[in-house]
């Protein structure tokens, strides 16, 4: 962990709320998206980043620093998002709008839509094929990184990628 981080984090644990702004404003857009690509709600997405938040802040304390802070937080977005979608127990739909402002970032209209196609057909995995898709292509994380988030074995991890990988190019071919 980065000695600055640490130190945010001594300070938010002081309740130095000026420094815990600073370690939210870090994570947020990452939390956010990343609870999204599970969600597929910008709503609930926005709601579950800000819970996170709020659970890290009254567990900061148990924040093992000899880890990455931003793993601990992606587990417990993870969780939230999880368990979200649990309890709605229904399928969720792609938000058309929100992959066509993202894709409009791009100029070329066939980047745009392979966008839109693989996003597409991320939206259509189970929970935990778009949560390990999430952190690993979208957040950057290893695969350790990922079973220490979803509190699962690295083969666990492995066998979940080469399953999303395998659906994703069937659905994509």
């Amino acid at each position: 962990m980065q000695t600055d981080e640490l130190e945010l984090i001594a300070r938010s644990l002081r309740q130095d709320t000026s420094a815990y702004a600073e370690l939210v404003r870090r994570y947020k857009d990452a939390i956010y998206h990343h609870c999204f690509a599970i969600v597929r709600d910008e709503a609930i997405a926005e709601d579950i980043a800000q819970e996170t938040f709020i659970t890290a802040y009254y567990k900061l304390n148990s924040l093992d620093t000899s880890r990455r802070l931003s793993t601990w937080l992606f587990k417990i977005a993870t969780n939230k998002a999880l368990t979200q979608l649990k309890k709605a127990s229904r399928e969720l739909v792609v938000d058309e709008e929100v992959f066509d402002r993202m894709a409009a970032t791009y100029g070329n209209p066939v980047v745009h839509t392979e966008h839109n196609e693989l996003h597409d057909a991320v939206a259509t995995l189970k929970p935990e094929y778009r949560a390990i898709i999430s952190l690993y292509y979208w957040q950057g994380l290893d695969y350790e990184e990922i079973a220490r988030v979803l509190g699962v074995p690295i083969g666990s991890v492995k066998g979940w990628m080469s399953r999303a990988k395998a659906e994703l190019k069937r659905k994509l071919s």
